[in-house]
């Protein structure tokens, strides 16, 4: 791997580096300046040999294309790129403060279920619209859900890493009656405790991965922990494909989740796609109608004992993690970037 680049080299004569994000065994992701608005952006960089390697650098092309062309207020904005004299490919996007779900997890542990249930909905936003626009993610998971302070909103999320995203080749409106197969038969793209079983075997996919892994994340939000997680990755692979769905209530029963959530998770994380939910938008559906339902049901005064006691064990675990926490820290503040990129 090469040294990174030292603060103040120019990119493609228009963007200065400010500081380095995150370095990688592909590449570095910088602080960086627009040299004639002064703007800030962060800049992802493609170093060598990577940039001359065609499936790694069409990647990261497809990347700045998925996300450039989906406008929305939770994905990341991209806003540049290009390859700069010298073969080195980059990806300019929005500079966002704030950190991932994953740190989040890492220091508070499961979430009340009222803001896992808001923050998964956004996400099912964000997808409804790539959807929309025919590019499935492939990876969603908690480090590419990023927290951001946004007019006043504690939990603003912006969607980032669309690095393995794929273009489906019709509209969603014409995929809903059969699979299309977006990968190389064998090829495996993604994180294995949220693949979908058809990803995680290298078969044909869909949208619905996305609506799968949508589901993992909520039900690991909830519980403060993964549905399917085996001891090496091929007994992960092996719980995704052939493990009942567990029971969010039995995995987290401090939590008092209602019995509509492991109705929903039974469907969202069904084996087979065609029988999931159909879409984002059918999900979103789901979430809003157990939250409705919850709500209606919790005698008078519950919110309040709930959230209290949703307080206090956040204390509790505060205190045996004080040397994770301060970890935590640390890595928030290398993440102030627009995009986490696994390399």
């Amino acid at each position: 791997m090469q040294d990174s680049l030292p603060v103040g080299t120019l990119i493609d004569d228009r963007y200065r580096l400010v500081r380095l994000l995150r370095k990688g065994g592909m590449g570095e992701i910088y602080a960086a300046e627009h040299l004639h608005t002064h703007k800030r952006v962060a800049i992802k960089l493609l170093r060598e040999p990577w940039s001359r390697e065609p499936v790694t650098r069409e990647r990261f092309k497809r990347e700045a294309q998925a996300t450039a062309q989906i406008v929305h207020d939770h994905i990341v904005e991209t806003l540049d790129f290009g390859v700069t004299p010298d073969g080195v490919c980059y990806l300019v996007m929005e500079l966002l403060y704030g950190e991932d779900l994953q740190a989040t997890l890492l220091r508070e542990g499961r979430l009340p279920l009222r803001r896992a249930a808001d923050i998964v909905l956004q996400i099912c936003s964000a997808l409804a619209e790539a959807h929309r626009h025919g590019i499935i993610h492939r990876d969603l998971k908690p480090a590419n859900c990023f927290r951001v302070g946004f007019r006043g909103v504690q939990d603003f999320i912006k969607l980032i890493d669309f690095g393995i995203a794929k273009r489906l080749p019709r509209g969603i409106d014409n995929i809903s009656q059969e699979s299309v197969a977006l990968t190389a038969e064998g090829t495996i793209l993604g994180t294995s405790f949220y693949m979908a079983p058809e990803q995680s075997t290298g078969g044909p996919i869909d949208h619905r991965i996305d609506v799968y892994a949508a589901g993992v994340l909520l039900f690991q939000l909830v519980t403060g922990k993964l549905p399917f997680r085996g001891p090496t990755p091929a007994d992960t692979y092996r719980l995704i494909l052939t493990a009942e769905v567990p029971s969010a209530r039995k995995t987290a029963p401090e939590a008092e989740l209602p019995a509509a959530l492991d109705d929903l998770f039974r469907k969202a994380l069904r084996k087979q796609p065609d029988k999931r939910y159909g879409s984002m938008d059918e999900l979103a559906a789901a979430i809003a109608a157990v939250m409705a339902h919850a709500a209606k049901d919790r005698p008078k005064g519950d919110g309040a004992t709930a959230a209290a006691r949703d307080a206090a064990a956040a204390n509790r675990r505060g205190l045996r993690m004080v040397g994770t926490v301060a970890l935590a820290a640390a890595l928030v503040t290398a993440l102030v970037i627009a995009l986490i990129w696994r390399m």
